[in-house]
């Protein structure tokens, strides 16, 4: 199973995140990490989950404007000082994303290139254009309401392509 790249997968862990144990952000990550080390994109990635750390002198090169970001994206070396490419800034998929929100600004002008999502919306910023806004469902009166896989392949088509350098 490749949670990553088959839609029902997805959207079955999703689900059961949201009816288990309401879907709180963290249950997201696990699955926002897949998706963008398993893309085909050109570039390999060092996907690193730097939501709970605490500022310190190796931590504070992800401390942006808005804080630590869930993720940062990194240039796949082995080196302490690995270049940053951008970051990911989740929401619980309850929550609306709002592109004037600060903490996204925050991250923005700190990490220049952000994916933004709550696992049923995906956005991408390049600095301040929204390069993509992709929504695979909606929450509907309690239950998730997905759309068209197309919009998953459109999802998984600009991840493919993003150039991070």
């Amino acid at each position: 199973m490749s949670i990553a790249r088959n839609f029902d997968d997805f959207k079955e862990e999703i689900e059961l995140a949201f009816i288990q144990n309401a879907c709180v952000e963290i249950e997201l990550y696990s699955l926002i990490a897949s998706v963008i080390r398993e893309s085909k994109n050109k570039q390999k990635l060092s996907v690193r989950d730097v939501s709970s750390r605490k500022r310190s002198e190796i931590s504070a090169k992800y401390y942006g404007l808005s804080g630590f970001p869930d993720f940062v994206l990194l240039e796949r070396k082995k080196v302490q000082d690995a270049l940053i490419y951008g970051c990911i800034e989740a929401k619980m998929p309850t929550i609306a994303l709002n592109d004037k929100d600060e903490q996204l600004r925050g991250h923005i002008e700190s990490f220049r290139k952000v994916i933004y999502t709550n696992g049923l919306n995906w956005k991408f910023f390049n600095r301040n254009e929204k390069c993509f806004d992709i929504e695979l469902g909606s929450i509907i009166e309690g239950k998730i309401e997905w759309n068209k896989e197309s919009n998953w392949e459109e999802l998984l088509n600009e991840i493919d392509n993003i150039t991070w350098y």
